[in-house]
């Protein structure tokens, strides 16, 4: 992607998290009955959380090295994969000191990945090179989040808590059989491959806000709102050849980041 792509994907993130960094610090001081944000429940304890949401898919850094390699050229790709559902599960645990923290899972929904040659290692024109004309990705990952909210670090123990997460964990991303495809010859060359799933490290940072929905007394449901950006690693599809042929060096791979907006439910195991 276009660095100037990735920047305008990123504003919002910068933006938002500079709004919500001034507007904590009012907050932390003010009083406590402040409008829309009343007296909360106590959430201290384990939760189960869910969210689902949207997720916009950026895939940079595509690539192969034909079985010619190195004489053949490093072909690398501009490809782009379709948004679509997310989804998360985890199970976690409430300090109220501001901090929280929770194992989770998350999916996203399954989506093709196709591009053009971009360029080649050594120099030559795409239009002696072959297209990325079929694939799909399929990511899951399991991540530990830790969320922070100043308001409740302030001992502001309101409905309303903005909060700011980071998460660390592991993903695997599963690509289906591919397919490279050279017009560049009379008849078209279309040679397809194996698909094959890899593991990566995987990490995410985002922002958001949560709602308690119940009064005081009341069983504890809170509503979450976010936005997280999350780097899922490298995708790399299978290098065994499914209509004959050489195996390449180095199959079809790329790198896998998501942007998240998302809806969820957070719900205390226990009450007190």
């Amino acid at each position: 992607m276009k660095p100037s792509a990735h920047i305008s994907r990123l504003a919002p993130l910068a933006l938002s998290v500079t709004v919500l960094a001034m507007l904590s610090a009012p907050l932390a001081a003010a009083p406590d009955n402040l409008p829309g944000a009343g007296l909360a429940s106590v959430t201290y304890g384990p939760y189960l959380r869910a969210e689902l949401g949207m997720a916009t898919t950026d895939i940079t850094d595509g690539s192969w090295q034909p079985h010619g390699y190195p004489t053949d050229p490093q072909v690398n790709f501009d490809l782009s994969g379709q948004d679509g559902g997310f989804g998360a599960v985890a199970i976690g645990f409430d300090w109220m000191n501001g901090y929280r923290f929770d194992l989770g899972v998350a999916f996203s929904e399954s989506m093709s990945v196709t591009g053009p040659c971009a360029s080649a290692s050594d120099g030559s024109d795409c239009a002696s090179h072959a297209d990325i004309t079929s694939a799909s990705l399929n990511t899951n990952a399991l991540m530990g989040s830790l969320y922070y909210s100043p308001l409740e670090a302030a001992g502001k123990n309101t409905t309303f808590n903005p909060f700011v997460v980071v998460g660390l964990g592991l993903a695997n991303n599963k690509v289906g059989d591919w397919t490279r495809t050279n017009d560049s010859l009379v008849t078209g060359v279309n040679r397809s491959f194996e698909g094959d799933s890899s593991t990566s490290l995987a990490y995410s940072v985002g922002f958001g806000a949560s709602w308690q929905l119940t009064r005081p007394g009341q069983w504890p449901v809170i509503l979450e709102a976010s936005y997280r950006y999350y780097n899922f690693g490298t995708a790399q599809g299978g290098s065994t050849p499914i209509d004959g042929g050489e195996s390449p060096v180095t199959p079809l791979k790329f790198d896998v980041e998501n942007q998240v907006v998302s809806i969820g439910v957070r719900v205390p195991l226990q009450r007190m």
